[in-house]
């Protein structure tokens, strides 16, 4: 329900909705992380930590990112699923890489 109902956007109610229940579901997940992180470091590494996961999450979700991504970068306006699936997941990929070079350093 989360991953068809989030594609409108923050613009839509229902899409908002969603994207907020599925970005807490994601959340959820990372929770042990940023305790282990809050542990071994500090409360506010742990805090910007998460921060980093949650916000680019939330964006790339948001899909006007990838949107303007696939126009510009891969001028692709009119692109297949499947091309804004692997920039969906890229994008995710790389942001979660920066967040774990910020946990670790």
């Amino acid at each position: 329900m989360q991953a068809r109902t989030k594609v409108p956007g923050l613009s839509d109610p229902v899409a908002r909705r969603e994207l907020g229940r599925h970005l807490a579901t994601y959340m959820l997940a990372v929770v042990p992380a940023l305790v282990w992180i809050g542990h071994d470091t500090s409360v506010a590494r742990a805090v910007v930590v998460g921060a980093l996961v949650a916000v680019p999450h939330l964006l790339i979700d948001h899909a006007r990112l990838v949107r303007a991504w696939l126009r510009s970068a891969k001028h692709a306006p009119d692109h297949a699923l499947g091309l804004r699936i692997a920039v969906d997941q890229s994008l995710h990929v790389v942001c979660l890489l920066s967040a774990a070079l910020v946990a670790a350093s």
